[in-house]
């Protein structure tokens, strides 16, 4: 429910998709990217069927963690803010990390 804010850095008072798991990933230690597209090239890739909680989902424009289950948490839009409630299948996935 914390706002989304399109380039922002800040997971109380803005963040955008590429920040929110740039945020969650640094608060256990783990470099990752800035900007969504540049996260097809981090980690290690992950076949559709072997993904597991944690693991990067990137769309075209858009990046979130899956959750398990089917489902992610990202920062969505400006109008829903950080979500949990989307299917990992809301779009159609350019690729799957997972962090070395």
């Amino acid at each position: 429910g914390n706002p989304y804010v399109w380039g922002g850095n800040d997971l109380l008072n803005g963040i955008d998709c590429s920040g929110f798991v740039h945020k969650v990933y640094d608060h256990f230690g783990i470099e990752t990217p800035r900007y969504s597209q540049s996260f097809l090239q981090w980690g290690n890739p992950v076949a559709y069927d072997s993904m597991k909680a944690g693991d990067v989902v990137v769309y075209p424009g858009h990046v979130a963690i899956y959750m398990g289950n089917g489902n992610i948490v990202e920062a969505a839009n400006p109008t829903a803010g950080i979500i949990n409630t989307r299917s990992v299948l809301c779009k159609k996935i350019l690729g799957i990390r997972r962090a070395n």
